[in-house]
Order: structure tokens, then sequence, then C-alpha cells
């Protein structure tokens, strides 16, 4: 296990526990900011219900004030006995008196005789039973009526005239954006209105995630308390009621608040805290990084008194006047120092061959490698030298890490193993029964994709491979001095693969004859004259594959 100084523990140990102090602190602090905001919100959001359903029965009441201004008219029963279009010229003269978007008359049956909204005295559905029976019993007829035109808010009220009901006046408002901002300006949140579809909202529509009823109703819950909701990245309490009388359709109202915006606040005051817990941190590491250097100092101090000790000198003494634990360590190891210097003279009977077998039994044992046969593999841009001076450091990184790893994944594909990358040149081995025909394989795909890659790439630089393999036993072991070694191959048979991937050119690939032997059957490869290598004492016979090229 890596040794870890004591100053490090020490500022590891007041770090953490700052750390842990700080995010406890902001944990605490954001749980009880959401709190406070999920209770302060779902309480806004119910008292929003309330002035919701307070404005909407305030419309109502209007609406009716409405048909009972309109039935009023002494000129409305003659005005029945007329065409439909004379009615609806003065059923649009009174829609401007009494700014409201629908009016309706109805005779006694409850069929339709004139409406503003129509060219045509289209027939409402249920009008005996929704508007004429209920107030023939002496019951208000207010309800929500959809037609072509919109949805409305409507009240319903008799026109009478010596005792006797000669029709009805139906006074509309519609369900539309402006009502859903009215809603939004007495609840003082967010409001989307839903039928069958989105009806109205404060929100922009395009933001709005459900488009149906059905779905709102899943997402808001439908009434069974509050929902979180994410709208356009932005998170909102939300919490539903139903408009409308029981009874007739009612539309689904969405009560939102943004919780994201009433976090803010809170988020600020976290954000504070963080920097202040930092700030405190930073004054707290620095202070426990003094401390821990008056601790330490004088521990290295102890330290180097033992090596000194350890090494015959009993002349050294600590000068550490600390009044403290540490400064009693330093004067009994002082004292301990004074009686080793006064007892070193009696110890003269110890020869030196004996320390010197000591000492030497401590010295570490290094194993040696083992012998293995492998396929080397090498691979070498071609040209690289030039192309690093034409571009840009940048770009010359950026092209030589994508063909690294181009070949990198074949390597892997083909059971190799990479042993080291020299600059750009890739030096990797296989091993196995078919190392040799995998190597090849490697081999080849690597020029096919870095072809491919060129011409994927017409602007760039072209990047143009030589590869040398050969096979043969090799020394695998740890390489290097004590404090730095590397598990790598030497041996002949790497200098042989170096040194074909030295002369093969662009494209080219060139085998040693041990490569060869083992898959001759498989490939097709031309002979070249031998080749001189370190190591060999003969000349080394080469093979020559050449693959494609720009297609």
């Amino acid at each position: 296990m890596r040794r870890m100084p004591l100053l490090w523990k020490i500022l590891l140990y007041s770090s953490s526990l700052l750390v842990g102090l700080i995010t406890a602190m902001l944990v605490y602090v954001n749980h009880q900011a959401e709190r406070f905001v999920g209770e302060n919100t779902g309480a806004e959001l119910k008292r929003g219900i309330e002035r919701i359903h307070a404005a909407e029965a305030e419309r109502l009441e209007r609406l009716e004030l409405t048909a009972r201004l309109v039935a009023s008219f002494p000129s409305l029963k003659a005005l029945l006995a007329t065409d439909f279009a004379t009615i609806r010229d003065f059923l649009n003269e009174q829609k401007e008196n009494v700014r409201f978007e629908l009016l309706i008359v109805l005779d006694p049956s409850g069929r339709v005789v004139a409406r503003n909204d129509t060219v045509a005295p289209a027939p409402l559905p249920d009008a005996e039973a929704r508007w004429v029976q209920p107030i023939l019993a002496g019951r208000p007829a207010l309800s929500v009526l959809a037609t072509e035109s919109g949805v409305y808010h409507t009240a319903c009220v008799p026109a009478v005239a010596g005792g006797t009901v000669f029709g009805f006046v139906i006074s509309g408002s519609s369900i539309d954006n402006g009502f859903a901002r009215s809603l939004r300006d007495v609840s003082h949140n967010e409001v989307v209105i839903v039928g069958e579809r989105t009806l109205a909202s404060t929100l922009a529509e395009a933001r709005l995630p459900w488009k149906s009823r059905a779905d709102w109703e899943s997402a808001a819950g439908g009434g069974s308390g509050e929902k979180v909701l994410e709208i356009g990245g932005e998170n909102y309490l939300a919490v539903t009621t139903l408009l409308g009388r029981e009874g007739g359709l009612q539309p689904l109202a969405v009560i939102l608040q943004s919780r994201d915006q009433a976090l803010a606040p809170y988020r600020r005051i976290q954000a504070g805290l963080l920097l202040l817990g930092l700030l405190a941190a930073f004054a707290g590491i620095s202070g426990s990084a003094v401390l821990a250097g008056t601790i330490t100092a004088p521990l290295r101090k102890l330290a180097e008194g033992t090596n000194q000790v350890a090494a015959g000198n009993f002349d050294y003494r600590l000068d550490i006047r600390t009044r403290d634990e540490i400064g009693d360590l330093a004067q009994s190891f002082n004292v301990m120092i004074r009686g080793l210097r006064e007892r070193d003279d009696m110890q003269k009977f110890v020869s030196q061959s004996t320390v010197d077998m000591i000492q030497s039994s401590g010295q570490k044992k290094i194993s040696g490698g083992e012998r293995v046969v492998r396929t080397i593999f090498f691979s070498d841009i071609r040209g690289f030298t030039p192309l690093s001076e034409r571009c840009p450091p940048e770009e010359v990184v950026r092209i030589l890490n994508r063909c690294l790893s181009l070949q990198a994944e074949r390597v892997k594909k083909y059971k190799g193993d990479i042993d080291k990358y020299v600059g750009d040149c890739v030096v990797a081995l296989f091993d196995g029964d078919d190392m040799a025909v995998n190597a090849i394989r490697c081999a080849v795909e690597i020029h096919r994709a870095i072809d491919s890659y060129n011409e994927a790439h017409p602007n760039e630089e072209s990047i143009l491979l030589g590869i040398g393999i050969a096979t043969g036993e090799v020394i695998l072991g740890s390489i290097g001095s004590e404090d730095r070694l590397d598990f790598t191959a030497i041996g002949s048979h790497v200098n042989l693969s170096s040194r074909l991937c030295s002369l093969a050119r662009p494209r080219e690939i060139l085998l040693a004859e041990s490569t060869y032997r083992r898959v001759q059957d498989f490939i097709a490869a031309e002979r070249l004259d031998p080749l001189k290598v370190k190591g060999f004492s003969e000349p080394v016979p080469v093979y020559r594959m050449t693959v494609g090229g720009p297609r």
C-alpha cells in the first residue's frame, strides 16, 4: 500500500470534515427550503382554487344580469315574430352594449329563435333539459356551453311579458386566453383550462407537453393533490379543479405555480452559503496545514534523527523546543542518543561483516524474464515528420490520435495487445495458435481503415502506413530501473519487425519468413531479396503484401 504522509492525512481529515459539514448544511438548507416552498405553494394553490371559483361565480352573475337586461327590452317580444336576420342584428347591437360574446334567444319550448354566433338558427342540444326546465322549476340555469365557435360560460333567464314566459335569453362569455389571464390575475397562479383539448392557457401553448384532457388528468392527477410537472424545462407544482356546474360540461382547470421560481431566492441563499463555506473551508484547511506543519516538521526531524542513529551518528541532536508532547519526545530522543553514544564503545564486539550481511539481506531481488514465442507487429506513419512541420500542433495531435485509435481498435479486435506507442509508431504483440494470421488480418484491416479515413477527409493530410511483422522467440519481462519498470518484449525478432516496418513503403506489409511460413497457405505474398538484420547471422528472407489504394 502506498505510504501517505501524516501532513496529508491531517489535511485529508480536516478537509473531509469541513466538506462534510458544508455538504450537510447545504443539504439541510435545501431540504428545509423545499419543504417550506412546498407547504407555501400548496397553500397558495388551494387559495388560488378558491379565488378561481369566486371569479367564475362572479362571471356567471354578470352573465345572468346581462341576460336579464336583454330579456327586459320591451321590443324583444315583438322581435321574436320577425325573421332570424332581424333578431340577430338586434342581438349583435346588444352584444356591443353589454360586451359579452354570445347571445341566444329561445322560444318557450327551447327552440333557438336567433343567435349571434351563427348565420342560421342552429339548435342547441338538450336545451329544454338544460335551461327551460330548471328555470321553470325556479332554479338558476348556469352552465358551460360548447359551440362551433368556442366554449362559453352561459347564463339563461326567462323573458316575461304580462306574467307569461314568451322565451328565454342566454348570454355567454368565452373561455379563452383572456379569461385564463383574468384567473391568473386573481389567483396569482398560472392557469391552463382544458376541455377535450386545451381551451385557454396563460403559458405559451407551444410549451405545453399535454394537449388532451386525458393527458392532463394523467399528468396532474385529476384532483388527487399536488403534482410536480415539468413544462418547458421548468418545474411547476400543479393542482386541478373543475369549472362549470355539476351535471353539465365541466372543463378542467389546471392551476400551476413555478417551483423553480419559488426556490430561486433559497438557491441564491444556498449559493451564498456555499461561497461562505468554501471560504471557511479554505481558511480551515489553511489553518490545518499550518497546524499540521507544526506537528510534521518536528516529526520529520525525528525521522531524520533515527536515520542518523541507524547510520551510526550518535552525535546528532534534535533541536526541538516546543512545549508539548513533541518537545517531550525530542528531549527523550536526545537522552536516548546520549545513552547510545555512551554504550557505543561497549559494542565493538559486533563485527562489520555481520553488519554488511544484515544490510545485504534486505535488498530487493528482481526476477528475470521468460522466453516465449510471439508475433511482433510494428507500424509507422510515412512522412510524419514533414506532416508535423506543415500542420499546427493541435492538428498533428488530432490526426495522430485518430490514426493510433484506428490501429488500436483493430489490434484489440484480432486479440493482440498494444505493447507501446513510440511517437507515431505502434508496437503490438500477438500470441496463440493463430497469432500470425491474426496479425496479418489486423494489418490488412488497418490499411483499409486508414484509406477509408483518408477518403472521408479529402481536405486533410493523407495518412499512409508501413507495417512490419515477424514471428519468433522473444524475452518478456520487466525492464528498467528499480523505480521505473516497463513490461515489454526484447530480442532479435523485435528488432527484425522494427527493421521491416522501416523498409515498408506506404500500404505495404513486410513479413519475415518466420511469419510467412505460418500463413503461406492463406495469403499471397511476393518474395523479396533477403535482408541483413542485426542479431541474425544470415540475411533474412522477406515477403511483401500490398493492400489496395484509394477507391
